[in-house]
């Protein structure tokens, strides 16, 4: 892949000739904007993330140049030798149809807007008539989990008919890539999600129940308030690093444990920062809560989705911490800080990085965005007035989307509790696979 180093010189000639240079001038990456209307390109650059970042043109050296699109298709330029920087060096290409993605792994963080992404994979997997990666069991502790604080086996998961092959992947599990791997299939998009720390661990704290713990703790403290009680867990624990015996599994650093980090790198910084440039490798995107609805618009560019398929309704929402918010002590931020060590400077790499692949995107993400907001607003308060079978919402064309309709039964499948959709899913593949074991049987059998 050849990158391109653009002088002051090249960009006043290139202004010239009415092309305006956005972004960094002596970085590999230039976008502009031609006053015809159509987009130049520049050579693809790693801090994209794997997200296309240039359209309709391409630059040329002497040799080969693969270029990535915003069309999501990929450009080779021939061997031709293109003299100065100037107009005579665009080449315009004809980009082909984005080739929308079927084979996805998403690893559903705990606590982080995960179980409403994962609806949306489901859904996808429906209505393309997909393989999903399923847990054998479908009911008991834990049962969703395609790896129960551990990362995934073969095993533990039912096997596809024939030479089938797995599409999507987005149940609870451990990340490790080459697990991974040994499912999902070698094309296949890695896509993660994260949330801010602060809010990750008082939300954990609430929903596993960890206070009530806390306060066993501390009797003196039983009725203090939950931010009081976490307050002074977190300066104890700065001060001896006790962590015996309090159901810390899903409170300290659980983002970076779902992300494969052991617990013995928790506050190893050279180990993190090591193994978060290999993550950063492995996925292209690494979704941002905070940012949830660009990310799946950003998701949607990705895998060349239609805008209907991100759509959804939110779910596994606490409605009891709105009511009643934890306020944590601003004096806990750097006792916190030591705790979830991992899951900041995690969170504070990949929130840099999503800015930096928004930004990429051009003006007309945040259309898109506002255009997506707008109509999933609509879509939930649909769905929310709990209407007939008889009733559909007719979502009108956009730059972004065609016309359709929404159903009551796809308000119904958005609003499926995630457990019971598991065990439907679980069932029926269970039994799809049962069904191909007797024809193989009969097939197999002497006549």
């Amino acid at each position: 892949m050849l990158n391109y180093r653009f002088s002051t010189e090249q960009i006043r000639e290139w202004r010239k000739d009415k092309v305006t240079c956005a972004g960094q001038y002596n970085s590999p990456i230039v976008r502009m904007d031609l006053s015809s209307g159509g987009a130049a390109a520049c050579c693809y650059h790693p801090i994209s993330g794997g997200v296309p970042i240039v359209s309709g043109y391409f630059l040329c050296d002497d040799g080969s140049c693969n270029i990535r699109l915003t069309s999501q298709s990929t450009a080779i330029g021939t061997r031709k030798k293109c003299g100065a920087l100037s107009r005579d060096i665009l080449w315009k290409v004809s980009a082909p149809k984005c080739s929308k993605k079927t084979n996805v792994a998403f690893l559903k963080v705990h606590k982080a807007g995960s179980t409403t992404v994962m609806n949306i994979f489901i859904r996808f997997a429906l209505r393309n008539d997909l393989n999903m990666v399923l847990p054998r069991r479908s009911n008991g502790s834990g049962f969703n989990y395609l790896g129960y604080g551990k990362t995934i086996d073969r095993k533990n998961i039912i096997p596809l008919p024939g030479n089938e092959t797995y599409n999507i992947l987005c149940n609870h599990v451990v990340y490790n890539k080459e697990a991974f791997d040994s499912v999902m299939p070698s094309d296949s998009v890695y896509v993660a999600i994260m949330r801010e720390p602060k809010s990750h661990f008082i939300s954990a704290a609430s929903y596993y129940g960890f206070i009530p713990v806390l306060k066993k703790v501390f009797p003196e403290l039983r009725n203090a308030s939950a931010g009081i009680l976490l307050d002074r867990f977190l300066r104890e624990f700065s001060r001896r690093g006790d962590n015996a015996n309090r159901g810390l599994a899903y409170v300290n650093n659980r983002q970076s444990f779902d992300f494969g980090i052991p617990q013995t790198m928790f506050r190893n910084k050279l180990d993190i920062s090591s193994y978060i440039q290999k993550l950063d490798r492995e996925f292209p995107l690494v979704m941002i809560m905070e940012y949830f609805d660009e990310s799946l618009v950003l998701m949607k560019r990705l895998l060349c989705w239609d805008l209907q398929e991100i759509l959804y309704v939110p779910l596994n929402i606490n409605k009891g911490k709105k009511k009643n918010p934890v306020q944590l002590p601003e004096s806990s931020e750097k006792f916190l800080h030591f705790f979830d060590y991992a899951d900041f400077q995690m969170y504070d790499h990949f929130q840099k990085r999503f800015k930096d692949q928004v930004k990429l995107q051009g003006p007309d993400f945040h259309d898109e965005v506002n255009t997506f907001k707008d109509i999933k607003d609509q879509v939930t308060k649909f769905c929310q007035s709990k209407p007939l079978s008889n009733r559909s919402l007719t979502v009108g064309p956009t730059k972004w989307n065609s016309k359709y309709n929404l159903t009551s039964e796809d308000c119904k499948e958005m609003m499926l509790p995630e457990l019971q959709m598991m065990r439907m899913l679980i069932d029926s593949a269970n039994a799809r696979y049962s069904d191909w074991l007797r024809v193989q049987a009969l097939n197999s059998s002497p006549r």
